[in-house]
């Protein structure tokens, strides 16, 4: 049911009213999102907090959550929070106004009490919204289905929504390990570098205490059953991570591990190998007694002779297969995960037999994970600075705050915990768990990066000459001009101008070769209304050939008008659009540039920024209708034209306007319509 059906027991909220049924809570108006209505929602303005009485036996709170269509794209955010009996069930971090609703699901079995607590660290306008709150009485609406993993260690309740990821990386926590997890996620977000992958939490038979950890850190929970006595030889529940993920590529952690350096190289690596592959690091700890897997089977995991073809069903082809891994650290695609997956569900029930034979030895899944490798020559070995033992290993900090291998003073990625070795510099650990707010990834990756590669395929095609007329150039029009080519400062200031001042849609006059469209466009893919509209009465072949080189989502952007300037942005103020930024770069002459900002203050929103480009232009005057917009009470700043510094453009220049008078001026008066 709803539970605007169930009794409301309290509420606060930070402004206006509380808003059930669908309304908004203020001037009579209903909850929107994304343009739909709601007749099932709550509106509570934080800091606000609404609590229920759970008269029933429900087992699950879920609803979406938003920031309502009248917020501002991005002006404000809000984090979600959802309290069975005061205890954090659920959470959804930094919700974007403007941003598509989020899925939020808790478990409240057994609880006697629900609240719905929203907090802002910018209270205005933000108009938070609980979208279909409604609760369950059926466990099974938290799954659309279950399955094992490949060795029948675990029950993997299958998300009902399928949890999507260009990269994912998967961890596993048992009750025992919680303590661990918090630690491993705060490392992996302060020192992975993977901001654009999703971290996701294979949860067996989940506590408290590992829901708020998940919350803490905006991950989704797979929740999983426990179907073996031995709690660490749930870690093959990651063998299986494919099955409830669906990703590109995957990185397998355990919860006992920290990151300490940048784990970027893992998935480039796997970009650079063929479909497949799994990387995966040595086990120094098992290299010191075994030279093979047929060795370590013996030597470390209390196996017997036979044993490979009792579990192979006769085949024993790979004893003498020479690397041994350890687990705790592994990556594969798509394709070599299920092919993992399907491998050990083919030694099904005897591998299940043979780890029952010996549950003590609670590594015995490990070895079966060696054996999916070799017989299918997977496997290819990281440097093990990517899984470091202190079972194996001594380490020391360096006086620049690394984490380094004594033995061979090398800097160490993945410090890993495991075994014996847990006990060992645990001074270390705590670190990171002891803060409660962390920065989380948000998955959006690096747009501007995304941008760059393109470019400079279409440099090496072109060459920089193909740079002129853009945000590039030299003064007199005849070349490209590129002082620092690491970054693209220019570009990048642009680029970051719209992403950072909130701007959604984006007009421009003068596409040329695209350039400066690309980069805007960039700047715009993340957003879900993100639009550039270019205008240019000329096509040139090499705008077409930059703009395929481009990301989808950033292709997509891109609306292109074959026009004229003045009449292309007459004709958009004449179909009512609107935009909160302008980037006027077409024909060079200050009566033709003061009437394209004429129209563009019209089209742009009151406060947003509009962009002259070439104020500097040696055959041109744009520079006149610069001092002529100052003039009309504007408030200019030209980039790029310090009299001291490095000259990174040659001088071209950039202003910038605000769309907003700041002084009285005299040039406005005899215009048709108010200034902004």
């Amino acid at each position: 049911m709803y539970i605007e059906e169930l009794p409301l027991t309290g509420y606060q909220v930070g402004w206006g009213d509380i808003g059930l049924h669908g309304s908004l809570g203020y001037d009579a108006k209903q909850v929107t999102v994304e343009g739909r209505s709601y007749t099932h929602a709550i509106s509570a303005h934080p800091p606000s907090n609404t609590s229920f009485n759970l008269n029933g036996p429900f087992s699950v709170f879920r609803c979406q959550v938003a920031l309502n269509d009248d917020v501002f794209h991005e002006l404000t955010s809000a984090d979600f929070m959802v309290y069975a009996d005061g205890v954090l069930v659920g959470m959804v971090r930094g919700m974007q106004a403007g941003h598509t609703p989020k899925e939020l699901q808790a478990d409240i079995r057994g609880a006697h009490s629900l609240e719905l607590v929203v907090n802002t660290r910018r209270w205005d306008s933000c108009h938070a919204v609980w979208l279909d709150p409604e609760v369950c009485s059926s466990t099974e609406s938290l799954c659309a289905g279950r399955v094992t993993d490949c060795l029948e260690r675990t029950e993997i309740c299958l998300p009902p929504n399928t949890i999507t990821a260009d990269r994912c990386i998967a961890t596993v926590v048992s009750p025992s390990y919680t303590s661990f997890i918090d630690d491993m996620l705060g490392s992996l977000f302060a020192n992975g570098q993977c901001q654009d992958a999703m971290a996701v939490i294979f949860a067996i038979d989940p506590n408290e205490e590992c829901r708020a950890v998940a919350a803490k850190y905006g991950a989704p929970i797979v929740e999983c059953r426990s179907l073996c006595r031995v709690q660490p030889m749930v870690k093959s529940v990651l063998y299986s991570a494919a099955l409830a993920v669906n990703a590109r590529q995957y990185l397998c952690l355990d919860a006992d591990i920290l990151v300490v350096g940048d784990l970027r190289p893992i998935f480039y690596a796997l970009d650079a190998c063929t479909e497949g592959t799994a990387l995966v690091c040595e086990d120094e700890y098992i290299a010191g007694i075994a030279h093979n897997l047929g060795e370590a089977l013996t030597r470390f995991y209390r196996g017997h002779d036979g044993d490979i073809a009792f579990l192979t069903g006769g085949a024993d082809d790979v004893r003498n297969y020479p690397i041994v891994v350890n687990d705790g650290v592994f990556a594969s695609d798509r394709a070599g995960m299920l092919s993992i997956d399907k491998y050990l569900r083919s030694l099904l029930p005897r591998s299940s037999d043979w780890m029952k034979q010996d549950e003590e030895h609670n590594s015995r899944n490990q070895f079966l994970f060696n054996l999916a490798l070799a017989h299918l020559n997977c496997g290819v070995t990281l440097n093990r600075t990517y899984n470091t033992l202190t079972v194996a290993h001594d380490i020391t900090k360096s006086p620049d705050g690394g984490i380094r291998s004594q033995e061979d003073g090398k800097r160490v990625r993945v410090l890993h915990f495991a075994g014996a070795g847990r006990m060992k510099n645990s001074e270390l650990r705590g670190v990171y768990s002891k803060v409660s707010d962390p920065l989380i990834n948000n998955g959006d990756g690096d747009t501007y990066n995304d941008f760059l590669k393109a470019l400079r395929k279409w440099i090496g095609i072109n060459g920089t000459h193909a740079l002129t007329w853009s945000v590039y150039g030299t003064d007199d029009g005849d070349d490209g001009f590129v002082r620092d080519p690491s970054t693209f400062p220019l570009l990048a200031t642009l680029h970051y101008l719209i992403r950072g001042n909130g701007c959604e849609r984006v007009i421009e006059s003068g596409t040329g070769r695209g350039v400066s469209t690309a980069c805007l466009a960039a700047a715009v893919s993340n957003r879900r209304g993100g639009r550039i509209v270019t205008i240019d009465k000329e096509v040139l072949i090499e705008r077409e050939t930059l703009w395929s080189q481009l990301e989808p989502k950033v292709k997509d952007r891109i609306e292109a008008r074959r026009m004229e300037a003045i009449a292309g942005l007459s004709q958009a103020l004449e179909a009512g659009e609107t935009y909160e930024a302008a980037f006027l770069d077409s024909t060079h002459d200050a009566d033709h540039v003061w009437d394209e900002f004429l129209l563009a203050i019209q089209l742009v929103c009151k406060g947003g920024i509009i962009l002259i480009h070439d104020p500097c232009y040696r055959g041109g005057n744009v520079g006149e209708a610069i001092e002529r917009i100052k003039r009309a009470g504007f408030g200019v700043v030209r980039l790029w034209t310090a009299d001291g510094g490095i000259r990174a453009d040659d001088h071209l220049g950039l202003a910038l306007i605000e769309n907003r008078v700041i002084a009285c001026g005299g040039l406005l008066g005899d215009l048709p319509f108010p200034p902004p």
